[in-house]
Formats: structure tokens, sequence, C-alpha cells
């Protein structure tokens, strides 16, 4: 039995230029995957910060929008500023000092006494720890000169963050001036009014998700750099040798990095624990012991739970998201998928109402009819 399938040269031209376009975009996609990624992260900021910039602008005379987001930048500028400020110098400080003091450490590591002596005897590893600190004081130099070198080294990225970090900021506040404009003549191009209502729903839903979002991501962060701080504070009672003036600065470290979801705690145990290093070895073992057990409670329950609420996912759907968002995209997708997933649930479940309603709308739709012979006696009479 032969099959002769025919297929027009319409349906081939189609399904050519379908993959043709399709490969187009994605090299495009990847060729402009920077610029994407700044547009991408703006868009998310001008959504976080559209609620206070609209509350503002209607308090201002003519309902300035460009008055709001101007005085919604400079509150957000000084504030970074002022941290800056309180947070830069002890950290510079403990840094140099450590530098400094490298082979003055080493020489009362290999005095210690005590239990450090005691589990040294125990254990005979007193003659490692005397190679090790014969090597660590020939090498001192050059440590003290590779961090050198790595901050020199290290300029041309800042330089290239700092030039990324303002066009982000030019362009978030061009969408925060220039968004609501867009978004009415988007409506405008609608013709169906039915339609209209739905999007504008779908649309405000959305928007509800990525606010949702922020506001729970900074009250996760708040909560940790909250308990860090008290942790910090009893370690300045207990160790004398860790300053009173750093809690401050790590704590407005740990709230910053906190607004990473899942591993933004690893990066503000990692800047906080290398501070305390400097200053008292015990003090920075204990806070990062208490700073591990602290991040699984986050990232197993008080994240889940209260992104949750917030974005209307299940805990296991937060997990996911973000475990896969940090899989496919590292930072950034750490940062977007939990919203995305949020919106993409946003979507299934307006997509499952709509189709809901257009099958009690158009019940025949959902019906199969049967044709037979006396179907056909009935039409041809």
């Amino acid at each position: 039995m032969n099959v002769t399938l025919r297929v027009e040269t319409r349906t081939i031209v189609r399904f050519i230029t379908v993959v043709a376009i399709f490969g187009l975009t994605i090299f495009a996609v990847w060729k402009t995957g920077s610029a994407l990624t700044l547009i991408g992260i703006s868009l998310f900021l001008a959504l976080a910060l559209n609620p206070p910039v609209s509350r503002m602008a209607r308090l201002l005379p003519h309902n300035s929008r460009i008055g709001a987001t101007a005085l919604a930048y400079i509150v957000m500028l000084t504030i970074l500023g002022l941290f800056a400020y309180v947070a830069a110098p002890p950290i510079v400080q403990q840094t140099n000092d450590f530098v400094n003091n490298f082979p003055a450490y080493i020489e009362d590591l290999s005095k210690k006494q005590g239990s450090f002596s005691q589990f040294l005897e125990k254990y005979q590893l007193q003659d490692e720890l005397d190679e090790f600190v014969t090597k660590a004081k020939q090498e001192s130099g050059a440590i003290a000169g590779g961090i050198g070198s790595s901050v020199v080294s290290g300029v041309s990225s800042v330089l290239n963050g700092t030039i990324s970090l303002i066009t982000i900021l030019v362009l978030t506040f061009l969408m925060l001036i220039e968004g609501p404009a867009w978004v009415q003549r988007m409506w405008r191009l609608y013709s169906d009014n039915r339609k209209l209502k739905r999007d504008q729903r779908l649309i405000t839903r959305m928007y509800k998700v990525v606010t949702g979002y922020v506001n729970g991501q900074v009250l996760v962060a708040g909560v940790n750099a909250a308990c860090a701080m008290v942790v910090l504070f009893i370690l300045t009672r207990i160790f004398s040798e860790v300053p009173l003036g750093a809690v401050l600065p790590l704590t407005g470290i740990i709230f910053i990095a906190a607004l990473i979801p899942m591993f933004g705690a690893t990066i503000g145990a990692i800047i906080a624990t290398t501070v305390l290093l400097f200053n008292n070895i015990p003090a920075a073992i204990i806070f990062l012991v208490y700073y591990i057990l602290y991040q699984q409670v986050e990232n197993n329950v008080i994240q889940p739970v209260v992104q949750a609420r917030t974005v209307q996912l299940s805990a296991l759907g937060v997990v996911t998201a973000a475990i896969i968002g940090i899989t496919l995209f590292g930072l950034i997708g750490a940062i977007i998928a939990i919203p995305v997933a949020g919106c993409v649930r946003v979507l299934i479940a307006d997509y499952i109402e709509n189709k809901h309603d257009y099958v009690s709308h158009h019940p025949e739709q959902g019906k199969l009819v049967a044709v037979g012979p006396s179907t056909k006696k009935g039409k041809e009479a």
C-alpha cells in the first residue's frame, strides 16, 4: 500500500520562515544577552519601585511623576551613601591591620597555650604546625603583595560594574517616568472591550506578584539582619577584640546581601566572618556556625513561607523555582526566578479560568455530535 503525502509550497515556505525567525531570535538574544540583562534588571527595579513612586506622585503638585521619581532616587542614594560612609572605613581598616599584622598572627598561633596546645600534643600535630608557621613567615610578604595586586586587578571590574550600575539606574529612572504613559498607549490598541478588561486584570495580578515578591524579600532580609545584629552584639560583649563599631556596618552588609534569594545569606556570612576573622578567630567561628544553622532555617522555612504568601506559590514551588533559576542563570536567575514562577502561575490560572468560562458560554464546543444515516436523511428532507 502506497501512501502519498502532498505538501503545498506555501506550507514549506511558512515552515522555513518560522525556523529562520526562531534561529535569528536565538542568535539575537545570545549576542545581546548582556544588554537584555541590564534591561531586565531595570524593568524589575521599576516594577518594584513603582508603588512608592506612585504614592509620592499623588502627594506632589500636579502629580509630578518626574519629581516623585527624583525624590525616590535621592532618598535611595542618600541611604546607600550613608551606609558606605559608615561601613567602608572599618572594613578597610580591618583589612589593612590584617595584612600588616599577618606575620604576628602566625607567630601568636605558634605560641598558643592551653587547650590548643593540648590538642596539638594529643594528635601529634606540633611538627606540622611549626612547618606551616615557617613557610607562612617566609611567604607573608608575598601574601600581602598578592592581596595588593588582587585589589589593583579588581579596579577594572569595579569600573565595569559602576558603568553597568549607572546604566541600570538611568533605565529604571526612564521606565518609572514613561512607563504609565506607555501602558496607556498599549491599552488604546485594544478594540475588544471584553479582552481589554481581561488583560488589564491579568497584568494587575502579575504586577502584584512582583511587588509582593519584593516586599517579601525585604522582610526576609530584615529578619536575617536583625538576628545577625543580635549575634554580633553578643560577640562584642564576649570578645573584647571585636569592635562594637563593626556591628552596624556588618548588619547593613548582611541586609543588602540577603536581598538575593537563597544564597545571598552565604555572601553576607562570608563577608561578616572574614571581618571577624581579622579581630578574633573564635568569634568568627561562632558566627560562621550560627550563620550555617540560620541559613538552613531561612532557606527551608522562613523564605518559602514568606514568599508562598506574597507570591502565592507553594513552598515547594518557591524552592524549585529558585533552584532552577540559579542553575540556568546564576545570580540573575536567583533574583527573578520566584517572581517569574509566580507570573507563570497567574497565566496558567487565568487560562484555566477563561477556558472554563468559554466552555460554559459555548456548551456545544465541549460535546461530540454523532452523525448517522438518520441525520443525513433529515438534512436532505
